[in-house]
């Protein structure tokens, strides 16, 4: 008998982004799913928007509103399925998504499985570009050390079991910033992590849109202090090596979200701190583990 699964929209201010979302999981070519979409507060309902689809349809109102996790959170709380797989508001699945996941946990017995993705990329000048991104160097297996070096997949991309879920205590309502990263931190403590090696969602990536979360660096920062503080326990039985590689990842992605936030990181001093304190050494290193 075909496991259900659950999947959960979380949604806030994004209706015509909202339909493509909940198209790519209507047209699913795996179809035991139950649908919930968990609108956070916003402006205006959708439930006349979506009254023609199957799905189950939780309003947050704003003076209940707690973030991002607290949605996600209420989607679990709610969902019936054995697994529950994540898809945000302004990003979609492609068909066979949880098909082919569900083949390989099935397959490992295990309790979590993720995906490679597709970035969808709005840029100011250029207009939209694609591009592929598949884990490297470590994509399967043990990931309990491994995954403290950097985040391997987003909530787009994982289909995990509910069990698994109550067992590490859900997300984290306090973080706004790399939730998914900190989940899987403690997931990869209990249950080993294996990957289908193609991308199988679009993740949107829209810089022009100041209130998207990523694009804040300082919430951003805050967020890494807590995580690290949060897990010091885990970080701490780290080699030199890694945790030297721990922190120049975050000097990268740090001077990533400085460009995204018009900050003061530009032009020839950006590409030249990049290349000089963490491309380079990330490279070496990842050329390192692979020949390992």
């Amino acid at each position: 008998m075909c496991k259900l699964v659950s999947a959960i929209i979380t949604t806030h201010n994004r209706q015509q982004l909202l339909l493509r979302a909940v198209k790519s999981v209507i047209s699913q070519t795996y179809k035991n799913i139950e649908l919930i979409v968990v609108d956070d507060a916003s402006d205006e309902r959708s439930d006349d928007l979506l009254a023609e689809y199957s799905l189950q349809y939780i309003y947050i109102p704003k003076e209940e509103s707690k973030g991002g996790n607290y949605a996600r959170n209420k989607g679990i709380l709610t969902a019936k399925g054995d697994y529950v797989a994540f898809l945000d508001d302004d990003d979609y699945w492609l068909p066979q998504k949880i098909e082919k996941q569900i083949e390989l946990i099935s397959k490992q017995s295990c309790e979590l499985v993720y995906c490679g993705r597709t970035i969808e990329r709005l840029l100011e000048v250029e207009g939209t570009e694609f591009r592929d991104v598949l884990p490297y160097p470590f994509p399967d297996g043990n990931m309990k050390k491994k995954i403290l070096l950097r985040p391997l997949c987003c909530t787009t991309t994982i289909l995990v079991s509910k069990k698994a879920l109550y067992e590490v205590g859900l997300f984290d309502e306090d973080l706004a910033f790399w939730q998914d990263y900190e989940l899987t931190i403690r997931l990869a403590q209990i249950t080993p992590f294996y990957y289908v090696h193609e991308p199988l969602c679009v993740y949107r990536e829209d810089f022009s849109e100041k209130q998207r979360l990523t694009n804040q660096y300082y919430g951003w920062k805050r967020a890494i202090k807590y995580i690290h503080k949060k897990h010091h326990n885990l970080y701490k039985t780290l080699s030199i090596e890694d945790r030297i590689y721990v922190n120049l990842s975050v000097w990268f992605d740090a001077f990533q979200r400085c460009k995204v936030s018009n900050m003061k990181w530009r032009g020839l001093h950006y590409r030249i701190l990049i290349k000089l304190f963490c491309r380079i050494p990330l490279r070496i290193y990842n050329i390192i583990h692979k020949t390992n």
